[in-house]
């Protein structure tokens, strides 16, 4: 399976642009990259919801999406290490850095700060327990 970024077009009146999918190597099957899948159906209910219409770029309204894009971008297939060990690395990295800019908020008292941060890192949580998901999968597949 291949990492790409497709346009989603959800009940025919909202664009869902930059969307992190699986496809296989023939290019016949698409799975949403599991660790933003949640996320991904909440957009949509909440746009439903508010009656929105027409484009919303994903990686602009989600951490994660926007995270794993920035290193797709940068990555070359080249290098030594594979994506899926850049983005271990990088997202434990990033998860870190989170942390810390959680706890500058809370010793200022910065509520709002404290709770963007929070939300900044319920969402790049997605990918650590999807990679413990996995693990646990390849110990046990029964």
């Amino acid at each position: 399976m291949n990492l790409d970024f497709r346009l989603v077009i959800f009940e025919g009146i909202i664009e869902i642009d930059r969307v992190p999918i699986y496809e296989c190597e023939e290019g016949c099957f698409y799975e949403v990259f599991p660790a933003i899948k949640e996320d991904l159906k909440e957009l949509l209910a909440s746009l439903k919801q508010q009656g929105k219409t027409g484009r919303v770029i994903f990686t602009e309204m989600n951490e994660l999406a926007h995270f794993i894009f920035e290193i797709y971008r940068t990555w070359d297939e080249g290098e030594a290490s594979s994506f899926e060990a850049l983005l271990e690395q990088k997202s434990n990295e990033h998860i870190n850095l989170l942390l810390d800019l959680y706890g500058c908020a809370k010793s200022m008292n910065d509520t709002e700060w404290m709770n963007e941060t929070s939300n900044r890192l319920a969402q790049m949580s997605n990918i650590v327990k999807d990679r413990q998901f996995s693990e646990v999968n390849q110990r046990f597949p029964y």
